[in-house]
């Protein structure tokens, strides 16, 4: 077990159990009497948990991105064939499964299915021994990766608030988006939307939705207008009472 426990970055006080989350139903089949059951049951219960711990970094991660969007993200994670990829390129768990022969026989090292049930139950294993904060760290070093993705599009999700923020902090009111063109046939449409703080305008973006194009726009328009507040900040503050004045000079 220890080049596998290396593998995981996990040293087990109760290695029956990293056993058990190992043994495939066939093993159990074919060996009635070894005293390891399936992993049945605690891929039962490292299901729970690394739902519940995928949901939880995602929610602390990302404090911008709503309800929705972290559903949709989760459901990425912990989905099969992501699984199923890190248990077999970052863990290499295939060659410690315990297979029956006809399972063994038919490619169940590689199965998707074998992998995916196999890490389920390892968290399960490991839930049982050391908590949950061992399996938050688990996750972490063998999901991170997964985490890392969402970045760029969280940025984007954010840029909209952050742009209203900013602008009605300034006095300027919420910003306004408005379509300026649509391009394309209908099952591909193109949008491109121009957003104006204070009545002017700020940045452009374009997307296959109008949302996506908005949340571009956003994206262009927030250093600009940062830039514009920052500048008359230096050179006007004498006219500080009047929020917005010249905005669009």
């Amino acid at each position: 077990m220890t080049s596998l426990e290396e593998r995981l970055g996990v040293r087990f006080r109760d290695r029956s159990l990293l056993l058990a989350a190992l043994t495939h139903p066939s093993y159990a089949n074919e060996h009635p009497s070894d005293p390891a059951p399936t992993n049945e049951r605690l891929e039962f219960l490292g299901d729970a948990a690394l739902s519940l711990v995928v949901a939880e970094t995602l929610y602390q991660r990302f404090p911008e991105v709503q309800e929705g969007r972290l559903t949709e993200w989760r459901a990425h994670v912990v989905q099969g064939p992501t699984l199923s990829r890190v248990a077999s390129a970052r863990v290499d768990l295939g060659p410690a499964l315990r297979l029956g022969r006809g399972e063994e026989q038919t490619g169940g090292r590689e199965r998707d299915g074998n992998l995916e049930r196999a890490y389920e139950a390892i968290v399960g294993a490991l839930f049982l021994d050391q908590g949950i904060e061992a399996v938050r760290e688990f996750v972490s070093r063998t999901l991170g990766e997964e985490f890392d993705q969402f970045e760029g599009e969280a940025a984007v999700l954010n840029a909209k608030g952050t742009l209203q923020e900013i602008a009605q902090d300034a006095g300027l009111g919420r910003p306004d988006y408005v379509v300026v063109s649509q391009d394309g046939p209908d099952h591909s449409r193109r949008f491109t939307v121009e957003v104006r703080v204070g009545g002017a305008a700020f940045g452009q973006g374009s997307g296959g939705s109008r949302q996506e194009a908005e949340k571009q726009a956003a994206m262009a328009a927030l250093p600009a207008l940062q830039q514009r507040l920052r500048r008359q900040t230096g050179t006007s503050t004498s006219d500080a009472g009047a929020p917005g004045a010249g905005i669009g000079a």
